[in-house]
């Protein structure tokens, strides 16, 4: 049974949700890296904006999700798959803007940032899909 666009889209969704939760939940363990390769005083100093970064790219990341999921239904609608496309575009410049800032081996070595990223190149190719080569109204 081949997939409709709108359930590819929900899927889609979902895995963005998935990625934004696996982004705030680590943000704990971020810090504790953090913590861990820094004096208190340097602590003090980079772990506030880089904790805010994190939690507004995990919100930014849930509710690009949760506004992919509300494509779902319209995907017949060339402004909803207007949006559907700026929402794929938007979710493939995360892994390459991953890949220019953070080096390989420190990608390759931690697993939920690694899963992540697979997730989001994953998916943000696959956000494509319904949007490109649909029959225009």
């Amino acid at each position: 049974m081949k997939p409709t666009p709108s359930k590819v889209v929900i899927a889609q969704g979902a895995l963005l949700i998935l990625v934004a939760i696996i982004h705030l939940v680590m943000t704990g363990e971020i810090a504790q890296i953090v913590a861990r390769n820094t004096t208190p005083k340097a602590f003090r100093l980079i772990w506030p904006p880089y904790a805010l970064d994190h939690f507004v790219v995990g919100i930014l990341l849930l509710l690009v999700g949760v506004s992919t999921l509300l494509c779902a239904s319209g995907m017949d609608d060339v402004r909803i798959r207007r949006i559907a496309l700026f929402n794929g575009l938007a979710v493939l410049c995360l892994p390459a803007a991953v890949f220019a800032a953070v080096p390989f081996d420190m990608l390759f070595s931690a697993p939920a940032f690694l899963a992540a990223t697979a997730i989001l190149v994953a998916t943000g190719l696959w956000m494509l899909w319904p949007v490109i080569g649909r029959r225009r109204d």
